[in-house]
């Protein structure tokens, strides 16, 4: 004889298993979903946070150099100002025995009434008493080192019966070794 079997009650644990499967699928796929998201978004606000911080930084920093930048330009041009005194100063130093040496070779009837340093020239104006004596001032001019006489131009004689004359020198360029 036969038995009848009832599958009834199987057929509905067998779907209310299947439904749990796809629930718990369902709910475990919306949970990575939900958590992956919190997860990039932390990182994302956290990137943010540190751009902030970095951007802060470097406007500090930047803040601090053009705070800075006034003073040492104000140091760097009081230095270059320094830098060219020093230089003239040598330059004037540098002159000094040419003229020394001008002056105690210059003939005892001539003096000089008027010296002028332009654009690599060196005149000379002054008087003279006797003739005789403005031929040992060139002879004086020829021997100064560094420089060159150029031809002279008019002697004339004043009111007084004094010569006045005109020298011009040029510098010699410096000749590299």
């Amino acid at each position: 004889m036969s038995q009848l079997v009832n599958f009834l009650p199987w057929r509905r644990r067998r779907r209310q298993h299947i439904a749990l499967v796809w629930a718990a699928t369902f709910t475990g796929t919306a949970f990575l979903l939900v958590v992956g998201c919190m997860v990039w978004r932390g990182t994302v606000a956290g990137d943010l946070h540190q751009a902030s911080i970095w951007r802060q930084s470097d406007e500090n920093v930047l803040a601090a150099l053009i705070a800075e930048e006034k003073p040492l330009l104000i140091r760097q041009q009081r230095w270059q100002q320094a830098l060219a005194r020093a230089q003239r100063r040598q330059q004037t130093r540098d002159w000094q025995p040419m003229l020394s040496a001008l002056a105690e070779n210059l003939p005892q009837e001539a003096w000089l009434t008027q010296l002028r340093w332009q654009q690599g020239r060196l005149e000379l104006s002054g008087l003279a008493r006797a003739f005789a004596s403005l031929n040992d001032l060139e002879t004086t001019l020829r021997a100064i080192p560094g420089f060159h006489l150029l031809p002279t131009g008019a002697t004339v004689r004043d009111a007084q019966g004094r010569w006045q004359f005109h020298y011009q020198l040029s510098k010699e360029p410096l000749r590299a070794p």
